[in-house]
Order: C-alpha cells, then structure tokens, then sequence
C-alpha cells in the first residue's frame, strides 16, 4: 500500500539533466528518460505513489540550495494545504540541501523521512583536492553567472562542521533518517569518475566514484543497504563498466529502480 504522503526526489549538485530540458520537458513531464532521475519517478507512479521532481540553485551553496528546497516543497504542497507532510529521497549533494532545510528552518513537522542516496555527509577528498586546486574558479564562476559555491560545502571540514552544528538537533527531531551508499571496483566505474575513484580509494577505501560507503553510509544505525552501483547509476543510469557483469542495460537499470521501489514501499505513514 502506497505512503498517503507524497516523494521529493531531490537532486545533487551540478544536475546534468537540465542540459537537455529545453528540448525534452520540465521536471514532472511524463517523460523522465532523460531525467537526473532516470525512470525512477515514472516506476514509482505506476506503483501508485505520488512523487514530484525538486530543482534547486546548479551550483550554489549549500544554504541557498536549503531554502530553494524549501520552496520548493511550499510549491509542491500548496503551502502544505494538499499535503501537510512529505518524504524526501535525495542523492548526493541533495541530502545534505535536506538536512540543512530542516536544520535551518525547523521543518520536522513537515518531513517524515529523509532518505539520502550516495550523501557525502562526511564531505568528499575529491572536493578537497578540487578546492585546493581549482578555488578560483568559484570567482569565474560568479562573473560569469554560473554558481559553483556549492563543491566548498562539500569538503570534509566543511561537511565535519555541518554535523557538529546539526548533531543535537538530529538526534531529536523526530525525522526518521536513512541512507544508501554506493560501490564499485575501478573497472566498472564510469569513466569520467576512476581518477575520483582513485583518490577516494586512496584515503577512504571503497566508493562509487565521487563518494566513500563511509560517508554515504553517515550513521550505521541509519543505513539500509549498499548498491552495486556508482555515483551516476545511483540515480537509473547505465554506462559501459555495467558491460562487464553480463547484464543489458535495461536489466541493470530496472535493478536500480527496483532498490527505489524497495526503499518506498518500507515509508511509513
């Protein structure tokens, strides 16, 4: 039996998917093919869930991200008149924008689960080495009206910082947190990501590509299970590494889609 409260599919940072937009529909348009979401709002309807896409700032900071979702929860719920509470299901950097909206504007009422996906709650080594090395692009960016603030909250000092600050409020608000990491050998990892793969190795064993099972997993008390998958087939997509377990791509992509099934159908009202 479906949640009576409806899905926020929230998503990370730097969402490709809106490249494509312009020429395939908005973010609830019946087609999600081509969704940073692939298929996953469409299977879950059919399921008979409600679920809604969320969009928030490309690449902005984390605190601006937080209030964009807050919107945009407002928006999808009417003001909470349709729906009075919602559950939230968000990969990468989107869990982190959920626990900060909640933090920052007390939202426990409004929120009964958050289910993150691939969350770097600990921050990521790439993001630290990519701090180090590209900083000044966060200024070109800005010049040039594209946001990129958001990759700095993504460090580890600065994701150690954000716990500590969020802890007491966490531990009693009433939300019930969850997680799901991601892992894969180098082999199978999509390509653009084996040189983040390898530096996160190096320094925090395994990952999916941009973000170790350690901080993805956050709590252990809070984890529910670790896919076979990387950081872009957390969210339904195939790349050519899945190649090398035998499998088609629509039989790997329909067991991604089968872990967000699982994950919905244990909400609870």
């Amino acid at each position: 039996m479906p949640t009576k409260w409806p899905i926020l599919l929230v998503h990370g940072i730097f969402p490709f998917h809106r490249l494509l937009q312009p020429a395939l529909g908005g973010d609830n348009s019946r087609n999600d093919r081509f969704h940073y979401f692939r298929k996953i709002r469409s299977t879950l309807m059919q399921e008979g869930y409600a679920v809604f896409h969320t969009r928030v700032s490309w690449g902005g900071p984390l605190e601006q991200r937080a209030a964009d979702l807050r919107n945009e929860l407002i928006r999808i719920t009417r003001n909470f008149t349709r729906w009075p509470r919602v559950h939230i299901l968000a990969h990468s950097m989107g869990g982190l924008d959920a626990r900060c909206m909640l933090h920052r504007f007390r939202m426990e009422d409004r929120v009964v689960t958050l289910t993150t996906i691939g969350t770097p709650h600990w921050g990521s080594p790439y993001a630290d080495r990519g701090m180090k090395r590209f900083s000044s692009l966060m200024h070109l960016g800005r010049a040039l009206g594209v946001p990129l603030e958001g990759a700095r909250d993504l460090t580890r000092d600065a994701c150690a910082r954000f716990n500590e600050r969020t802890s007491a409020y966490e531990e009693q608000n009433g939300v019930r947190y969850r997680t799901l990491a991601g892992v894969q050998p180098l082999e199978r990892v999509f390509l653009p990501l084996r040189r983040s793969w390898r530096i996160i190795f190096d320094e925090e064993g395994e990952n999916d590509g941009l973000v170790s099972r350690t901080s993805a997993v956050w709590k252990t008390a809070c984890h529910l299970e670790t896919m076979d998958a990387d950081h872009l087939n957390e969210i339904g997509w195939w790349d050519r590494g899945e190649a090398r377990t035998g499998k088609d791509r629509e039989t790997f992509e329909a067991g991604i889609r089968a872990v967000y099934l699982r994950v919905a159908q244990g909400l609870p009202d």
